[in-house]
């Protein structure tokens, strides 16, 4: 059997789950199998040049901290994944806004090589910055699907649990991302290795690629009110392009009434007060982990004004937008 050269590559705040189950799913397989049918190795994006004043070596060991702080060592730098079969780029907090030309350069010459790569998380922002979506579809962690749109509108966004497009895959992070493992494993091993893999993470079944992401903040909705879990799926789904209530309303086969007091009743605000709630959370998201211009930004969330945008969002957070990015900026 050959062995599979796999490569992690942590860009800083990469989602520790999707890296840390990608992580165990090959650890199995090896286990399964009697022998390290993955040979993997973990990496950090930084290249090493002669200006460094520490060792100069691409094996020089450098930690990445995950989105939650915690510290990862690893191996050394890209010059490590020149010859990989298998990339996985590990991404998460401001991956919209990561600029590496080397990262990117690698990233295509693997994929003209037909190497296989894996972005965990928000790592669809890299394959799409490197040019290598372009005709292609992808997934990427819900929450980032207004930002993605604004930025790469051509590239349209599956709400599969993860895509396969020839030797690309994209994930929607979290335990997607052990379900795409075990597809890889099965791409390499069979069905019934993938499946034994599987019972060792107490799965009781694979998912497919072509599952649909479920929220779980939407189910808890949709048990409080079917009503009120549809209207919030909504919503989220047209933050650039808002419904007025009343048509938001029609769409859920509800009245405009039935949805105030159901409103009233769970989440104690307006459905029209939720609703705006939800886009500036999305924008104040977007001023925080991009450089979108503010314009952009109120644009991509719905406002036609940008004068309203700045006096709804700062009765919301108590602060204007251009003071939340020049804070954001100060810190990072």
């Amino acid at each position: 059997m050959k062995q599979v050269k796999v490569s992690f590559i942590l860009l800083p705040g990469f989602a520790l789950t999707s890296f840390s189950l990608a992580i165990e799913a090959l650890s199995v397989a090896n286990l399964l199998y009697g022998e390290e049918v993955y040979q993997y190795q973990i990496c950090h994006a930084h290249v090493s040049n002669n200006n460094d004043s520490h060792n100069n070596n691409s094996n020089h060991p450098t930690t990445v901290s995950s989105s939650n702080h915690v510290p990862i060592e690893t191996s050394g730098d890209l010059n490590l994944c020149q010859n990989s079969d298998l990339i996985f780029v590990c991404g998460y907090l401001n991956t919209a806004d990561y600029d590496n030309p080397a990262l990117f350069s690698l990233l295509r010459r693997v994929a003209r090589k037909k190497g296989r790569i894996a972005a965990l998380s928000c790592a669809s922002f890299i394959l799409a910055k490197a040019g290598l979506l372009q005709g292609k579809s992808c997934t990427l962690v819900p929450e980032y699907k207004t930002t993605f749109t604004e930025l790469y509108p051509d590239i349209p966004i599956q709400e599969n649990l993860y895509t396969v497009t020839d030797n690309l895959l994209t994930s929607a992070g979290g335990t997607a991302t052990l379900d795409m493992l075990l597809y890889l494993i099965s791409q390499d091993h069979g069905r019934d290795f993938a499946h034994n893999a599987s019972q060792q993470f107490l799965l009781e079944r694979i998912r497919s690629s072509e599952e649909i992401q479920t929220s779980r903040r939407h189910l808890n909705l949709r048990m409080k009110s079917p009503c009120l879990g549809a209207a919030v799926e909504l919503m989220e789904k047209h933050i650039s392009h808002p419904y007025q209530i009343t048509t938001l309303a029609n769409r859920i086969g509800t009245t405009q009434r039935n949805l105030e007091t159901v409103f009233q009743k769970y989440e104690q605000i307006s459905p029209g007060r939720y609703y705006l709630r939800l886009r500036l959370q999305q924008a104040r998201k977007m001023i925080e982990e991009t450089h979108l211009s503010l314009t952009k930004v109120a644009q991509a969330t719905g406002f036609s004004s940008q004068s309203h945008f700045s006096k709804c969002f700062k009765d919301l957070y108590n602060q204007s937008p251009s003071e939340i990015r020049q804070i954001n900026s100060s810190l990072n």
